[in-house]
């Protein structure tokens, strides 16, 4: 493998070698948006295959306030925060864990 070291390109050694192969297999870190719109998230919630069983969910809730804040978020934020106690009840209640929200979000950014 050659290297470029001050303009003049030279065989690369065994240590720089396995640098650069260290480096080019360390994947880089996950980055969790800690917002979304309330389009993403419904979209990536419908592409799960979860979107029909959040109102299930919601008509399910037996505490008439918790009830009722949960389906306020639902139907009228514009936004869903990460770590909101809208987000983190219906992902409990929807069964997922934290490495399964945090891939809800990384892909609802993407659309």
């Amino acid at each position: 493998m050659d290297v470029m070291d001050n303009g003049v390109i030279r065989k690369a050694t065994a240590e720089e070698i396995a640098e650069i192969e260290s480096r080019n297999a360390t994947p880089e870190p996950k980055v969790v948006p800690q917002l979304i719109t309330c389009g993403q998230g419904r979209e990536a919630l419908y592409n799960a295959g979860l979107f029909g069983k959040v109102q299930l969910a919601i008509d399910a809730i037996e505490d008439p306030d918790t009830k009722w804040r949960i389906q306020n978020a639902w139907d009228y934020r514009p936004a869903w925060e990460r770590q909101s106690p809208f987000v983190v009840t219906m992902a409990g209640i929807l069964g997922l864990d934290e490495v399964a929200l945090d891939e809800l979000f990384i892909t609802a950014a993407r659309l």
